[in-house]
This record gives structure tokens, C-alpha cells and sequence, in this order.
């Protein structure tokens, strides 16, 4: 089907097209957009640009009621965190934000101008009437967080003047319009590792990189892609396992909700000499370690690629040094030995936490606490005692343990 059956008003140029389209527009009041007019899945579908003044007056959100029947209703119910996340998102960095295109709906077609021709897509001008309303199938809490931001903005902001891409489908039956959010919304969760590496907005993830790019025992040897860490993979750890030992060396706390991480992170690192002072701690830290504990001495030996490369197979199977948890718990101590201003001292207790503790899985300090059978405990509880057995034994004497339970799998 092209779009000349779909009924359009064709002309005989682009030229003529765009001047019926600005006299239709005088006559009724509306305004013209220009447009790509396309079909998809057998239907009329336009994509263009909204200002956010346009967006706010003439697309509309009709959620359901928590509770009540959504049928009934174009929209889900309102999720008010996630509305209020993505309004301080665009408070914190007006200036350098991006939001994706949203996915609208109009019941009616508006009129749309378009040269002649069968073409299965086109440039043309759709006319938008005052009256005309769009309704939201994907990007309803983009819209909310885009007008509640509007509401609250200085006088010398540029906000409402920028726009964002919409696509816009024309489809009255309310059915299909729930069918087209259902479809709309089969994405993929990004891997935590993936996200850790993409969003270096967050301090806490510029500092990540530059610990991971610039670590002896890291560097080349980190999976920045996976959910999770495959058996035979050579990678020692995922990004996302190291940025758990992060979160320990800077809160005391893996398990750290990311909401929080911000407000924390702004206390902690928030300038760029904190952070990079954070930074040369931490990758003294690990270079001492990497230096003196088995196996990631042997490992630092190895090609990051190859045949030997796979060793790592072999030391993960048999050192809890080589697991989240063993990151964790190394964190958890660092955390405290970081806190003696002495480099020297601070040094010394690495070289202890690197030849003192038996890393081994079948060690006797990890029996009954993160070493049941064959398997690592990965829950908080545990891991806290196993760390509290290595600052015994490396004589760090710190508080009574307060171990709620928090699951080390979400690493």
C-alpha cells in the first residue's frame, strides 16, 4: 500500500504541497509541521518535532487509576517516583540532557499534504488544528516530568524552547492503542555493567573507569557489556562487580540504593580533586594487592587475550578473591584501613591483607560463613563476618557488626 491509497492530499510538488498546506492552516486557525510521512504495519504513521509549549498545550495524558480498570483508560497508571527521577534529571543538566522520542496518538487524521507520487514514505506538511489532541502511547512520564519542569523554571531559561521528536500514529480504536504501548514497551533492561559504563554523568562511574582503564590488574580485563559473567570467560570481573568494591571503599555499603548514590557521591567526591584523589588511592590500593595476593599477581603476568588468557577460568574456581564477594569484602576493609592518613601504614596493611589471608576457597577463615558446600554465599550477612575474620586477622579493630540482610546476587 503507498501512501496516496491511505488518503492524503496529494499535489504536484513539494512547493504546492507546503502552499495548500500554510492556507489551510490561515484559514483554521492551525499550524503546520513539517513532516515524514511513512507507513508501518499496514497503517499512517508522521514523525516530526514538538516544542515542549506545543507538547504541553496539545498532547494530553489519560492514566488509569491504580485500582481501577485500565482498560478504559489510553494510559498506565502514573509511576510518581520515576516522574519525579526524570524531572530532577532535567533540572540538574538543562543544558546538556537528552530525552528519546515519545509515541503519540490522534484518532483523527489531521490534514496532511504531500507531493504526488507512490511512495511508501515522503516529506509532506500535516496541519494541527487548535482543537486537535494528541494522545500519549509511549513517553507518558516523559510529558509529566517535561510539564511539572515547566512549572518551576528560572526566568532566564531556555527550557520551553526545546523540543523532542515524536512519532505519531494515526489509530482510533482504543484497543489497538493499548496493544501499541504493550508493544512499544518489549525493550531489554540494560546490563547493570553497561549502564555503569555509558553513564559517566554519575561521578561515581567517572571515577569506575578511570580505576578500571588505568589498574594493572583491570585494565583489558574487565567485562563492561554482561548481566552476568560467563563460566569460561578470561574477564576477571564484571564493571558492575568492581563498582560494588567502589561503593564499599567510598559509603561502607554495596547495597547502596542508586537513588541515594548522588547526595552520597556529592559529599564523598564531589569535586573533580576528590575525585581524582579517590582515584589514586584506590588504584594504590589495588596495585599493592596485585603486587603481593595470589592470584591476581599471576594474572597480571597473563595476556589479557589467548590461550593462557584462560587461566582465569581455573583461579575463579578456586579463590574467593576472584568473586564479587571476595570484591566486597576486600572493599569493606579497605574501607577501613583508608581511613589512617598514613600512606606508609595504609600500605603495610595491604601488604597484609595480601599475604596474611588465605584467598583460597577451602581457607578455614570462609568455612561457615560465605563457603557452604560448593557454593559462595552471596548474601550481605555472611560476607560481613568473613570481613570482620580478615581485619581480625590483619589487627583492624572496628565496632560491633550490625548485618542486615542484603542479597550480593543484584552485583
Amino acid at each position: 500500500m503507498f501512501l496516496a491509497e491511505m488518503g492524503l492530499t496529494q499535489h504536484d510538488s513539494l512547493t504546492a504541497a507546503q502552499t495548500a498546506a500554510n492556507e489551510a492552516a490561515s484559514a483554521s486557525g492551525g499550524r503546520v509541521f513539517t513532516c515524514v510521512a511513512f507507513r508501518q504495519g499496514g497503517r499512517l504513521m508522521l514523525t516530526t518535532a514538538f516544542s515542549y509549549a506545543f507538547l504541553i498545550r496539545h498532547v494530553v495524558s489519560e492514566p488509569a487509576v491504580k485500582g481501577g480498570n485500565p482498560r478504559m483508560a489510553t494510559n498506565r497508571p502514573v509511576d510518581t517516583g520515576h516522574v519525579r527521577s526524570i524531572t530532577k534529571y532535567l533540572a540538574e543538566n538543562e543544558r546538556d540532557y537528552i530525552l528519546p522520542p515519545v509515541t503519540l496518538n490522534v484518532r483523527t487524521i489531521p490534514a496532511i499534504h504531500i507531493p504526488r507520487g507512490n511512495f511508501a514514505s515522503t516529506v509532506g506538511f500535516v496541519v494541527v488544528g487548535d482543537e486537535t489532541r494528541f494522545s500519549i502511547t509511549d513517553g507518558q512520564h516523559r510529558l509529566l516530568a517535561i510539564t511539572r519542569r515547566s512549572e518551576n523554571i528560572p526566568d532566564d531559561s531556555t527550557f520551553m524552547g526545546d523540543s523532542i521528536s515524536v512519532v505519531i500514529v494515526i489509530e482510533p480504536d482504543l484497543a489497538r492503542i493499548h496493544q501499541d504501548f504493550a508493544d512499544a514497551a518489549q525493550t531489554k533492561q540494560i546490563p547493570a555493567s553497561l549502564l555503569a559504563a555509558f553513564n559517566t554523568r554519575e561521578p561515581l562511574n567517572r571515577t569506575l573507569t578511570k580505576i578500571v582503564d588505568e589498574s594493572t590488574l583491570f585494565r583489558g580485563r574487565i567485562d563492561e557489556t554482561s548481566k552476568s559473567l560467563s563460566k569460561n570467560s578470561p574477564a576477571v570481573f564484571l564493571l558492575n562487580q568492581v563498582r560494588g568494591m567502589v561503593k564499599e571503599l567510598l559509603f561502607h555499603d554495596y547495597a547502596l540504593s542508586e537513588a541515594s548514590i548522588p547526595a552520597r557521591t556529592l559529599q564523598a567526591i564531589g569535586t573533580a580533586e576528590a575525585q581524582d584523589a579517590f582515584v589514586e588511592r584506590t588504584l594504590s590500593m589495588l596495585n599493592t594487592l596485585t603486587e603481593h595476593m595470589m592470584p591476581w599477581k599471576a594474572i597480571a603476568q597473563l595476556p589479557t587475550t589467548g590461550g593462557p588468557a584462560n587461566q582465569v577460568v581455573d583461579f575463579r574456581k578456586h579463590y574467593v578473591n576472584m568473586t564479587a564477594t571476595g570484591l566486597v569484602i576486600i572493599g569493606h576493609v579497605a574501607y577501613e584501613i583508608e581511613k589512617n592518613p598514613d600512606p606508609e601504614w595504609r600500605k603495610a596493611r595491604y601488604i597484609e591483607l595480601a599475604t596474611k589471608i588465605d584467598w583460597r576457597r577451602d581457607a578455614e577463615m570462609w568455612q561457615g560463613n560465605i563457603i557452604n558446600g560448593d557454593k559462595i554465599t552471596t548474601t550481605r550477612g555472611p560476607g560481613r563476618v568473613a570481613a570482620k575474620r580478615v581485619m581480625d586477622a590483619i589487627g583492624l579493630t572496628t565496632p560491633e557488626l550490625n548485618i542486615p540482610f542484603q542479597p550480593l546476587a543484584e552485583l
